[in-house]
C-alpha cells in the first residue's frame, strides 16, 4: 500500500477556545452565573402564581372561541401569545412537560387555516389547556414520567385525529 493509499486524518483548528476569554472583561464570570441561578430559583416559588395566571388567561380566551367569539382569529393570537410564553417559562423552573404541551399547542395553532372547523380548533385548544391544567395541579415537574409521557402522548394524538398533517 503506497502513502497516498492511506486514509489521512486531518484535525480541525478549535477556533472557539480562541474566541472565549479566560481571565478579563470578556470572560465568563462563573460568580455571576452562579448569582443568576440562585436569582432563577428563587423565582420558582412565584412561577406556581404565574403559570396559574396564565391558565386562567388561556382558560378565559378559550370560552370566548366556544361562545362564539366576535373577533376569533385575535382570539387564537391570545391563545398563541400565553401558550408561548408557557413554553418559554416552563423548562427554565422545572416543568418541562408544560414546555412541551405549550410548544405543541403553538404548532398546532400555526396549521389552523380556513378550511378548519371552528368546533375542531376549540376543542384542540381545550385538549391542550386540560393537559396544561392536570400537569400544574398534579406539580409535575420534569418529563412528568410515565405519567408525563402518557399525557403528550395522548395529546398529539387526538390532536392528529382532529387536525391531520396536510
Amino acid at each position: 500500500m503506497a502513502d497516498s493509499d492511506k486514509p489521512q486524518i486531518i484535525t480541525p483548528p478549535n477556533t472557539l477556545k480562541d474566541k472565549v476569554a479566560i481571565g478579563g472583561p470578556n470572560a465568563v464570570d462563573l460568580d455571576a452565573l452562579e448569582r443568576a441561578e440562585q436569582v432563577i430559583a428563587n423565582m420558582a416559588d412565584s412561577y406556581l402564581d404565574w403559570v396559574e395566571e396564565d391558565l386562567r388567561k388561556i382558560s378565559a380566551t378559550y370560552d370566548r372561541l366556544v361562545a362564539g367569539s366576535d373577533d376569533r382569529e385575535t382570539d387564537l393570537k391570545r391563545v398563541f401569545e400565553v401558550a408561548h410564553d408557557m413554553k418559554g417559562q416552563g423548562g427554565s423552573f422545572g416543568f418541562e412537560l408544560i414546555t412541551a404541551v405549550a410548544n405543541n399547542l403553538c404548532r398546532l395553532l400555526e396549521r389552523f387555516d380556513d378550511s378548519t372547523k371552528h368546533q375542531v380548533q376549540n376543542e384542540a385548544v381545550r385538549i391542550h389547556i386540560d393537559a396544561m391544567k392536570l400537569i400544574i395541579s398534579s406539580r409535575m415537574r420534569g418529563d412528568g414520567g410515565e405519567q408525563g409521557t402518557a399525557i403528550l402522548n395522548g395529546v398529539q394524538q387526538m390532536v392528529e385525529k382532529l387536525v391531520p398533517v396536510k
